[in-house]
């Protein structure tokens, strides 16, 4: 990832989202917000300590058709989005995201999903990322999945 891809990202995220319809228009225009400042700023701090952001795209030609992105801290990743446009899902292009993700964070990864949202869970699941906790946001139950890479 680059700034570069900036535009495209935001532009992925927000024709995904519509595209799932899980979210209301002003949690949309928030996390399009949010995305967006946190790819600028690239480092934050929140309740769970200091993090950097790492970043990847996945293109073709000269467009973006994936992004993933998560928030490193001291002791664990977060994985807040991994997208796929329609066009290229089931090709492989989140196994090659998720494999750059898994490589390149530190372990254990947790990630947030909708529960409703069966797709990306299974995902996930086929991806070694086991149930640990629920919560709800936006009206709307989640799931929050984790992967721990083996000790061998």
């Amino acid at each position: 990832y680059n700034k570069s891809h900036l535009n495209q990202v935001l532009d992925i995220f927000k024709t995904e989202e519509k595209l799932l319809g899980l979210l209301p228009d002003d949690a949309l225009q928030k996390g399009l917000d949010d995305l967006k400042n946190t790819l600028l700023n690239g480092k934050g701090e929140d309740n769970n300590g200091k993090w950097s952001i790492k970043a990847w795209v996945i293109v073709d030609g000269d467009v973006v058709i994936g992004f993933a992105c998560a928030r490193e801290y001291k002791h664990k990743t977060k994985l807040d989005f991994l997208y796929i446009l329609k066009d290229y899902k089931r090709k492989g292009c989140g196994t090659k995201l998720m494999k750059q993700v898994k490589q390149n964070c530190k372990s254990p990864i947790e990630l947030p999903v909708y529960e409703e949202n069966k797709i990306a869970v299974d995902f996930y699941n086929k991806h070694e990322f086991l149930f640990t906790r629920d919560g709800v946001e936006s009206d709307r139950k989640y799931l929050v999945m984790t992967w721990h890479k083996s000790k061998s």
